[in-house]
């Protein structure tokens, strides 16, 4: 039993306490049960990631990928799988995806030679009818230094790619007396018009 509360506890945002809960409740569960999350947790063993955009995928080339119906001429970059997951269920988005697997940070020894970059750089230049970039990475001092990185990279190679990145600005709901000035600024500069 402590084994596995130990095994458990190493998940991220789950500390010794809620591991020992997870544990008493996978404890508590019929054999089936236990047996069909043990075939799952194995079958975890056969998801690699796609050799085209670097989602996780359980075949060389993941089902986005692979999906002929999508927007050919778009190519939204991440910088994770969970950020693929996340756009998807918006409904919003129907090009392919590129997975830069992180983002730069010299502090943490991430360079532009650890993520996938020069694939990125590589595949615009090959699938030439790539039009637009959306660059969909986090609003944060790492995902701008990554954002102005990738678009340097892809103006230096002469490509005439139009290169985006998503709006800033107040969220959906929100009221302005809570917003604080950096992003009541920003939502003010990329206002829009009706």
């Amino acid at each position: 039993m402590q084994k596995l509360i130990n095994e458990i506890s190493k998940f991220p945002g789950v500390g010794p306490k809620m591991a020992e809960r997870i544990a008493l409740y996978i404890l508590r569960r019929d054999h089936s049960d236990i047996d069909n999350l043990t075939s799952i947790i194995n079958d975890i063993k056969n998801i690699t990631v796609c050799k085209k955009c670097f989602n996780v995928s359980e075949k060389d080339v993941c089902d986005i990928c692979d999906d002929e119906t999508r927007v050919k001429e778009m190519l939204c970059v991440v910088e994770s799988p969970e950020d693929v997951i996340n756009i998807e269920r918006t409904g919003k988005y129907g090009g392919y995806y590129h997975v830069l697997h992180g983002l730069i940070n010299p502090l943490e020894n991430m360079l532009p030679e650890n993520l996938k970059i020069m694939e990125l750089s590589g595949r615009v230049k090959k699938e030439d009818y790539i039009k637009e970039v959306l660059l969909a990475i986090n609003q944060t001092v790492e995902g701008d230094a990554t954002a102005l990185y990738i678009s340097s990279i892809i103006k230096i190679n002469g490509s005439s790619l139009k290169i985006t990145r998503l709006a800033k600005g107040l969220p959906t709901g929100s009221d302005i007396k809570y917003a604080d000035e950096i992003t009541l600024g920003q939502a003010i500069v990329e206002r829009k018009e009706m």
